[in-house]
């Protein structure tokens, strides 16, 4: 399976009339959060495969992507996959609903982990892939309040065991930042500002 994940940046070899041409392949959309509604539900429309997303720090309150699956605090079955998400950032200034403090995304992960121990009962499947906005905390983040990652995350990677986390928030500029990491049997990626990852169910 092939997934175009985005984050952060209106990418502008996806926002144009050639982005079916481009993305033939392509499976299932990621959304992993700071992208306008409209580019979205552009690239949904264009390439007519399910979409999912996360909101993140910057979008507003009432983020909704017509056409995508909101997956903030749920988990869904698209695309043959079992995908759950947390959108938000460290919390680094008062408002804004899509930013935590460490302990608020901690009650938020166990939240999920609980409704995620439900559906593995009923359906007899673990989690594939999990969706956030901001990292792990010591993957892929950064030393500035806004942009560290969540410790909660690695709560979900060790029990939930998905096969793949997609997550953005941090900006990479420079080619020799670690993008892709592999932790607890799970590939973690930054896909700033898009990638195209494979992955198929073991």
């Amino acid at each position: 399976m092939k997934i175009l994940a985005l984050s952060d940046q209106v990418e502008p070899l996806v926002y144009s009339e050639a982005v079916r041409q481009r993305y033939t392949d392509v499976d299932l959309v990621v959304g992993c959060g700071d992208l306008p509604e409209a580019y979205l539900e552009y690239v949904v429309t264009q390439l007519n495969v399910p979409m999912v997303y996360v909101p993140g720090n910057h979008d507003a309150d009432t983020y909704d992507v017509p056409g995508g699956i909101n997956i903030d605090g749920r988990i869904v079955s698209v695309a043959g996959l079992m995908i759950g998400g947390l959108g938000g950032s460290r919390r680094y200034k008062p408002g804004g609903v899509h930013q935590y403090s460490g302990l608020q995304m901690r009650v938020r992960a166990a939240r999920f982990l609980a409704h995620l121990t439900a559906r593995r009962l009923r359906y007899r499947r673990g989690l594939d892939v999990f969706v956030t906005h901001a990292p792990p905390l010591g993957i892929h983040d950064q030393t500035d309040l806004a942009h560290t990652g969540f410790e909660a995350f690695h709560d979900i990677l060790r029990v939930g065991q998905p096969g793949l986390m997609l997550h953005g928030h941090v900006h990479v500029c420079s080619n020799l930042v670690t993008t892709e990491t592999e932790r607890y049997g799970c590939r973690i990626v930054n896909v700033f500002p898009r990638k195209v990852v494979s992955y198929e169910r073991p």
